[in-house]
């Protein structure tokens, strides 16, 4: 059985990467305008908590009439390049060691260059057989594209996608392909899309609250 997972919001909590590079950035403006980082921080934590991502940066140049493309890409380009202090869950940490021994892959959506620093600030490289940003092979083969999955079966001798498990947490996009596909899909109630409610087709087959709940009992019962 060849297990995959998902990262954000699947091995740790991804808004710690979020608020790591609204520091980063914070920082970036306090050096180059001479604004507070406190005050930056608290205005992209307004603007993410009211509105979302879309706008964050902009949020802060505005108040300080610097909201210029220029500034808005430099700004981007900190947040993207930042070295983040991340953690795992603990309980993702306890379940790398309890499938040590078996094949494992990481399938992740995002921007290549953010996802890689996420994979090494984590240490998650020694844990798995490939790490796999989807959006190396080019954004068309992000979830919920199979491609990257049928990169592992292959890679992995030509395996039935039946001997594949994948974990994630995003019913929006994570599981529907790989559920027509023939994989074993299981979602984690995690980040998010913890209490969000899947559309007919697009929910995993099995549904835990953590990753602890996922035994090796039970990933050697869905593989019969």
């Amino acid at each position: 059985m060849i297990i995959v997972t998902d990262l954000d919001d699947t091995l740790y909590p991804e808004i710690e990467f979020v608020y790591s590079g609204f520091r980063e950035v914070s920082m970036y403006l306090s050096q180059t305008f001479g604004i507070d980082p406190n005050e930056s921080f608290r205005v992209m934590l307004d603007e993410l908590k009211s509105n979302g991502r879309g706008k964050v940066f902009d949020s802060v140049l505005e108040r300080h009439h610097i909201n210029t493309p220029s500034n808005r890409k430099k700004c981007l380009s900190v947040y993207r390049s930042h070295k983040p202090d991340l953690k795992l869950y603990p309980e993702a940490e306890r379940f790398l060691s309890r499938f040590s021994a078996h094949r494992k892959y990481l399938v992740t959506d995002g921007n290549i260059l953010v996802q890689r620093n996420k994979i090494r600030a984590l240490g998650l490289q020694s844990h798995f057989v490939k790490t796999i940003p989807t959006y190396q092979y080019g954004i068309q083969y992000s979830k919920p594209s199979t491609f990257c999955f049928e990169k592992i079966l292959s890679w992995e001798g030509q395996k039935s996608p039946s001997e594949l498990v994948y974990i994630g947490d995003n019913p929006k996009k994570d599981f529907v392909s790989l559920n027509k596909m023939g994989a074993k899909t299981i979602r984690v109630l995690t980040g998010e899309f913890g209490s969000f409610k899947a559309s007919s087709g697009f929910d995993a087959q099995h549904t835990f609250n953590t990753l602890d709940e996922i035994t090796e009992e039970f990933i050697s019962k869905i593989a019969l």
